[in-house]
C-alpha cells in the first residue's frame, strides 16, 4: 500500500469518527486532505457547527440571561 494512502486513512477515518459522533455527517472529514488548510478548516468545522447529537441533552441547558 502506498505510504501516502496509509497517512492519508490514520488522519481521516479518526475525524470521520468525531464527525459522525458530533451527528455531522462524516464526509466532512474528507476536508482534511486538503493541503495546509485542511486540518485546520475540519477543527473549525467541528468547533463552532451546531452537533445535532447534543441538541436533546438536557446537561446543556443554560439559563438565559434576560
Amino acid at each position: 500500500m502506498d505510504p501516502l494512502t496509509l497517512l492519508g486513512l490514520l488522519i481521516v477515518v479518526p475525524v470521520w469518527r468525531a464527525y459522525d459522533k458530533a451527528g455531522l455527517s462524516p464526509f466532512l472529514s474528507l476536508v482534511v486532505l486538503i493541503p495546509f488548510a485542511g486540518p485546520m478548516l475540519a477543527a473549525a468545522i467541528l468547533a463552532f457547527a451546531v452537533w445535532p447529537k447534543l441538541e436533546g441533552d438536557t446537561r446543556l441547558n443554560y439559563r438565559r440571561l434576560k
